[in-house]
């Protein structure tokens, strides 16, 4: 069994027709819930009702961590390659259900066997999203006698491309395949595989915040990928997030990919004593992260098993946090600036799952609340939202469709460096805890630019583009000259290709544009003879007689202003 839990601020679903003979009878209307946690359930194969049992008993530990009862129960069938058959599915969904009302929850179920419209606004919490399996053991050791290696046949057919034929246009996935970004592949599910231009799409971001680190003063630093998970024992997320990672074993160690970065972060700043005069510490850091996502509940970019965040730890006296925090929300407001996005700010309080005293939560949530205030931004309180360590500041920003997306997430940390026992000298010469700021603004790289793929419709601005400029000759005569061309844009720091094969002007121009490349430099003999460029917008405009050198410098204009 495998049930992804939500908590929902709402969730809407309109039952549209009947996806299987033995779907339920019902009468189709569109429910809408508020606030109510949301258990998406996959019934595979040796499931039974004592799975369906212990699954709602776990359910129930989990509500009452956030203080609720109510709960939908959504077959979703997406979450599993191995399904029970529909009938066996139907009657473990019933007894659930019945398990449910007997356990004391306040109980909705969607109808089982429908194709549904689906709208869902998940809460920003840490416990907001997490995913459960389910099975017998005693199931599982005669269906494993039966695990072989792949014939050839058998492995090359699983080498393919994940298929979106039936998706929008305005889908970030169709249009990274139409730039040839990223594909995603069926033998890394929830995995995203970066062409040539994705990857430097990537590093455009990662570029631009490097400056932005830089002009803070941050270290940018790396730590393994595997680590023991006593790690994450000490830092208290293996009771919260275990689930959601992998795990293996090197002998009788337990060893998992990391699936956040602090903990390894607090460990650097271990390796050497440190005095209050040296504080700020700035941990910044662009590796990779890996988390056990239910592979049916991937949705391209925006959520995947293998991830970057533009992740980073301040390490500071509790008197220095507050500006500290100032600084964060400030470098947040440039970031979302150049983007064009506006955006609204949370503040999460205790959750009654939490570590610490009421005394240090009121103090950490005051200084963000400070913090807000002097920007002088309105904000809302999300009782009981915080993580179990700590309050944040959590942002959402809104995209040119009227989406919105929480991206930026601030938190004010006094429970992690008690527990890794983090320490300076004061000015009185004695040991004192340091508090810790944790932040991310874009979050996921990989989700942030799906965001941007459809904020901008695939119309990345010039600074973005991965190809800025393609070079085109009219004819073979001038290949040359266009490579030439070709050799001092790239020289003087344009991203910049050429189309020199074999095909008319026309359809190169047309290739172009479908890539949505920012300029098209057209030679010919004209602009041979005079050692000029023609340089051609994607919206159709034309100017003749350009310098490469002032085509350059625009280019390089436009990449500064980030425009």
């Amino acid at each position: 069994m495998k049930i992804l839990q939500m908590h929902a601020d709402h969730i809407e679903y309109t039952p549209i027709k009947k996806e299987i003979r033995a779907a339920e009878d019902i009468e189709p209307r569109t429910v809408k819930e508020s606030d109510i946690v949301v258990l998406f359930t996959a019934f595979e194969r040796g499931d039974d009702a004592g799975l369906a049992a212990r699954a709602v008993a776990e359910s129930k530990e989990f509500l009452a961590k956030l203080g609720t009862k109510r709960v939908m129960l959504y077959p979703f069938a997406h979450l599993s390659q191995d399904l029970a058959p529909p009938a066996e599915a139907l009657a473990l969904l019933l007894a659930m259900e019945k398990e449910a009302v007997a356990a004391g929850l306040d109980v909705r179920r969607a109808p089982f066997g429908w194709n549904k419209s689906l709208e869902i606004k998940v809460k920003g919490h840490p416990l907001a999203e997490m995913s459960r399996s389910y099975s017998n053991a005693a199931q599982q050791a005669p269906r494993s006698k039966t695990k072989r290696e792949l014939t050839e046949a058998e492995a090359m057919a699983r080498l393919r491309r994940s298929d979106f034929a039936n998706l929008p246009e305005t889908d970030h996935r169709i249009i990274g395949e139409r730039l040839d970004l990223f594909s995603f592949q069926e033998v890394s599910p929830g995995m995203v595989y970066l062409h040539e231009k994705g990857y430097r799409l990537r590093n455009i971001l990662v570029d631009y915040l490097r400056e932005e680190l830089a002009r803070d003063g941050y270290q940018e630093v790396s730590t393994p990928s595997l680590a023991n998970t006593a790690l994450w024992q000490v830092s208290g997320h293996s009771a919260h997030y275990k689930d959601n990672m992998f795990l293996t074993a090197l002998g009788d160690e337990e060893l998992g990919m990391k699936p956040m970065n602090c903990p390894s972060h607090f460990l650097i700043y271990k390796t050497r004593k440190w005095s209050f005069r040296e504080l700020p510490v700035r941990y910044a850091t662009f590796d990779p992260l890996f988390r056990n996502e239910l592979s049916g509940v991937a949705s391209g970019l925006f959520r995947v098993k293998a991830l970057t965040q533009d992740d980073a730890h301040i390490i500071a006296t509790e008197e220095q946090a507050g500006e500290e925090m100032g600084k964060l929300l400030s470098m947040m407001e440039r970031v979302y600036t150049t983007f064009g996005l506006k955006y609204k700010v949370k503040i999460s309080t205790r959750p009654d799952d939490s570590m610490g005293s009421d005394e240090e939560w009121e103090r950490a949530t005051n200084t963000l609340i400070g913090a807000v205030k002097s920007k002088g931004w309105a904000y809302e309180i999300k009782d009981k939202e915080g993580n179990f360590y700590s309050p944040k500041i959590d942002v959402d920003i809104r995209d040119s469709l009227g989406r919105e997306w929480q991206c930026g997430t601030f938190q004010l940390d006094l429970q992690m460096p008690k527990r890794f026992k983090l320490a300076y000298t004061g000015s009185d010469g004695k040991e004192h805890t340091p508090v810790v700021l944790h932040r991310a603004i874009l979050g996921s790289l990989e989700r942030f630019m799906g965001i941007m793929l459809e904020h901008y419709r695939g119309v990345l601005p010039v600074w973005l583009s991965p190809v800025q400029a393609e070079v085109i000759p009219l004819s073979d005569e001038h290949l040359a000259y266009a490579k030439g061309v070709l050799g001092a844009l790239v020289a003087g720091g344009v991203r910049a290709e050429g189309d020199f094969a074999s095909g008319t002007m026309g359809a190169k121009i047309r290739n172009a544009q479908l890539q949505k490349i920012p300029y098209m430099i057209v030679v010919g003999k004209k602009e041979e003879d005079a050692k000029t460029i023609a340089v051609r917008t994607r919206a159709g405009e034309q100017t003749f007689g350009v310098k490469a050198d002032d085509f350059v410098s625009r280019v390089r204009a436009e990449t500064a202003a980030r425009s």
